[in-house]
């Protein structure tokens, strides 16, 4: 034992002696064990591939035969429903006539080897063809299929099994006979039977391969029902856990599998449902018949892999020994340089493969100075390095997940401060920070395709948003590259870049985009005013396709109601504010004059010069007009288009307000016509309304534009004057002139006509008019038109046809009698204060 050990330690002496030996030794078995681990290799996929391809052929071949059954068994239930349907249910009970009907249905009975039968809904079988089979008169309703049918109404194709009367294996199709009402009131059953020549063998007498055949399962009873081998018919297939492939495809699995059967053999089989039955369609096919031409192939390929072996070891020793001598040279004149027989040298190079071992030993006299430029090149790159990632717009990042799941980022670029608002050795160890910054609506994404990448290895790629501390919420877009460690961790190289700008940018031109087109007319022109863009509403509003606007100026759309001065306004208004916007009126392609509300914006370039005018307008007509039309409704009376009580308390407040505003006076006149309910009385109030309107129109026209007159509902009007005469007796001498020109024009004789027409109805009416100065001090509306009132009724006390001002001594005491001054005495009667008490100017009096 010990001479043994000893020549073996001899033997690999050399080995720990002779670097020659080493390397030649390594190199062979590196070769050797590539050229065997690629000849594995290539025989595993080789396999892998053809049993794919055998795999793929088989489970096709196995839906064709599974896809003819399924249609096989339909068209025998098909034709056992339309017999079915035939039967009518008193039939049942007449056995002779339900005899001859199914006996006329020939071709019924070439479909079913076994017979056909007929049961009552109890599932007593009241027919039985062929007689011989002697299953009249047996009961079915302990055969879950036939019960089933009674039951629930519906076909169905029962389980193989042994037959009660027969004892043959028989599959039966079963549908449902139901009588006028659509009750079920028996079956009609159509038996195969497994044993004798029938549809299934035209599968079974078919051999896939020389070896192989055919099978059909029934899954739920785990029994052969049909097969190439007619003696597996009924046989129990293979029990659980003998077989995993069949066990997989009695659980429901469609495909193919490689197994040892139950009798040992390693089979290839494939398995498909027959949808209409619920069987198992299989196929099977010895594994050495399958892949013979494999493993013939594979047996070629070890002998020329073992014949390759072979000549590259002796090659590859032959070609060590001659390329290593001169390593045993190199290392001869180094030992002499070590012993100081020769000085220090460099050693020759014979050979540029040698380098690396002549440079192992005389490298020790370079060794510090090529270190230390190592170093300093190191140093050197690492500071361009990080000045180059200085300048990235963007961040540079390394983003690590360990093994044990925790989150951080080794390396993050200074920019970080700017683009995420985070200070990069606060993630060196820990990548909280990064994810409490992500908006709440990004996290889950985030951590999602974090995952997808690290499960995949391929690039991620994100877009994200976070909250930075100073600059709100930004737009991220990262792109980083995964590398697996042998420790388990990944690690993301990449950059984060902020695109809140491109984002803002692409979802202004998404708005501007939709805003275009929307119901407002739009066009842009040129700097020179040529049309250059519009959109479909501006086709819709004026008439001009795009084709006919583009090129010209908007005075394609003037309506010649504006002058020069207003387009050289609005001109103007753009050169100054950049944009106008108001009303203009245009004219369609038609003729038609349309009014619009336009609003022009100049769009200018970076040096501030116009290079463009955008103009979006809607059409106003009809607002325009319905506008007016509110207007007169809301502000105007209907009968006399005077203004109604709600304008003219707005214009009396005007009034007021300019009064208290210019110190100037004012006066209130309240005018209730006389005598105005006779008219209604006499002649109706359509004639009432006649007058009412000629009241308006004399009272509009005794006054100034600036005067508001307004009626207050019925016979009362209001008339309003601003800017009397200074003074206090100059401006009740004023109003009292007016109002004397009011009484006058209204006394004077009517004619009043119908709008219908007809003979004019002649009339004479007066008015009672109550007269009260204002200044704007002191003095409220409600007040005035209280004053107003009053003197008007004091007017109307007095006899009528009467003016009556209102006064201090009203104002104290509304029982006094009003005071009446003859016209030549006015003027001397204001001079005495008598415009503080109630003045009444008659119709004789004032005029005379």
């Amino acid at each position: 034992m010990v001479t043994l050990k000893s020549r073996v330690r001899a033997a690999l002496k050399p080995l720990s002696t002779s670097l020659r030996l080493r390397v030649a030794a390594g190199v062979l078995a590196g070769v050797m064990v590539v050229l065997w681990l690629t000849t594995l290799a290539l025989l595993y996929f080789l396999e892998q591939e053809m049993l794919g391809t055998l795999s793929a052929q088989q489970y096709s071949v196995v839906s064709l035969l599974a896809d003819d059954i399924d249609r096989s068994v339909a068209e025998r239930v098909k034709a056992l429903e339309v017999l079915a349907g035939s039967i009518e249910a008193p039939l049942l009970a007449q056995p002779e006539r339900l005899d001859a009907s199914i006996r006329s249905q020939t071709v019924l009975l070439t479909l079913f080897n076994w017979g056909v039968m007929v049961t009552d809904r109890h599932g007593t079988a009241v027919l039985s063809l062929p007689d011989a089979l002697g299953r009249q008169g047996v009961n079915y309703a302990d055969v879950p299929a036939v019960t089933r049918t009674l039951e629930s109404g519906r076909a169905g194709v029962g389980a193989a099994q042994v037959g009660k009367t027969t004892h043959q294996p028989v599959v039966p199709m079963i549908v449902p006979i139901r009588d006028a009402g659509g009750r079920v009131v028996g079956s009609l059953i159509g038996l195969t039977n497994l044993a004798q020549p029938n549809f299934l063998d035209e599968i079974g007498a078919n051999r896939f391969g020389r070896q192989g055949g055919y099978l059909i399962t029934d899954p739920v009873q785990r029994i052969f029902i049909a097969g190439t081998d007619k003696s597996r018919v009924m046989q129990p297939g293979p029990p659980v856990g003998i077989n995993p492939v069949y066990d997989r495809y009695i659980d429901g699995y469609e495909g193919s599998g490689l197994a040892r059967s139950s009798r040992g053999v390693v089979e290839l089989s494939s398995s498909r449902k027959v949808r209409s039955t619920g069987w198992l369609m299989q196929s099977v096919l010895p594994a050495d018949e399958a892949f013979a031409p494999f493993y013939a192939l594979r047996w070629r390929l070890l002998a020329s892999s073992l014949v390759l072996s072979v000549l590259a070891a002796g090659i590859g020793a032959w070609w060590l020994r001659r390329e290593l001598r001169p390593l045993g040279e190199a290392a001869d004149l180094l030992g002499a340089m070590r012993d100081g027989v020769i000085p220090r040298q460099s050693l020759p190079v014979r050979r540029d493969d040698e380098i690396g071992a002549l440079a192992g030993a005389f490298n020790g006299l370079l060794q510090t100075i090529i270190e230390g430029e190592a170093r300093a090149a190191e140093h050197g790159f690492n500071q361009r390095l990080r000045v180059i990632v200085s300048q990235i717009p963007g961040v540079v990042f390394q983003y690590r997940v360990g093994a044990n799941g925790h989150h951080s980022l080794p390396f993050v670029s200074d920019a970080a401060r700017e683009v995420w608002g985070l200070a990069p050795e606060a993630l060196a160890s820990d990548a909280g920070g990064l994810a409490d910054a992500l908006h709440e609506d990004d996290r889950a994404g985030f951590a999602a395709s974090l995952q997808a990448s690290a499960a995949t290895l391929e690039p991620w790629h994100l877009e994200c948003r976070i909250s930075h501390p100073r600059r709100g919420l930004r737009w991220m877009h990262m792109d980083a590259v995964p590398e697996a460690a042998a420790d388990g961790s990944l690690t993301w190289q990449g950059f984060a870049m902020d695109i809140t700008e491109a984002k803002d940018a692409e979802s202004e031109l998404r708005i501007a985009a939709a805003t275009f087109e929307t119901q407002e007319g739009i066009f842009i022109t040129d700097a020179a005013e040529r049309i250059v863009r519009v959109n479909q509403a501006f086709t819709a509003m004026t008439g001009y396709t795009p084709r006919e606007a583009i090129g010209q100026t908007p005075r394609l759309l003037h309506s010649g109601r504006h002058d020069a001065a207003f387009y050289r306004r609005l001109r103007e208004g753009l050169e100054r504010d950049g944009f106008w916007q108001g009303e203009i009126w245009n004219r369609r392609k038609s003729g038609e004059i349309f009014v619009e509300w336009v609003t022009i914006s100049a769009v200018r370039d970076r040096a501030g010069r116009i290079t463009h005018y955008v103009a979006a307008f809607s059409d106003i007509t009809e607002h325009k007009r319905a506008e007016e039309q509110i207007q007169q409704l809301a502000f105007y009376d209907s009968l006399t288009r005077l203004p109604n009580r709600r304008l003219f308390h707005d214009r009396f407040d005007q009034a007021l307000a300019a009064s208290a505003r210019n110190n100037s006076a004012g006066a209130l006149m309240f005018i209730d016509l006389d005598g105005f309910k006779g008219l209604n009385d006499q002649h109706g109030h359509v004639m009432g309304d006649a007058l009412l309107t000629e009241v308006a129109r004399r009272l509009s026209a005794s006054v100034r534009e600036t005067d508001t007159v307004a009626r207050l509902g019925g016979d009362e009007f209001v008339v309003v004057l601003e800017n009397l005469d200074v003074g206090r007796d100059a401006a009740a001498a004023h109003a009292c002139r007016v109002a004397e020109k009011l009484r006058l024009a209204l006394a004077q004789p009517y004619l009043l006509v119908l709008p219908s027409g007809g003979a004019g109805v002649g009339y004479r009416c007066t008015a009672s008019i109550g007269v009260c100065l204002f200044n704007g001090h002191g003095e409220t509306r409600d007040e005035l038109l209280k004053q107003a009132d009053i003197a008007m009724y004091r007017a109307k006390a007095a006899g009528r046809n009467a003016i009556c001002f209102f006064g201090r001594q009203v104002e104290a005491d509304e029982g006094a009698a009003p005071t009446v001054a003859p016209a030549a005495g006015v003027g001397a009667a204001l001079g005495q204060d008598l415009v503080d008490d109630d003045l009444k100017a008659g119709g004789a009096g004032l005029d005379g």
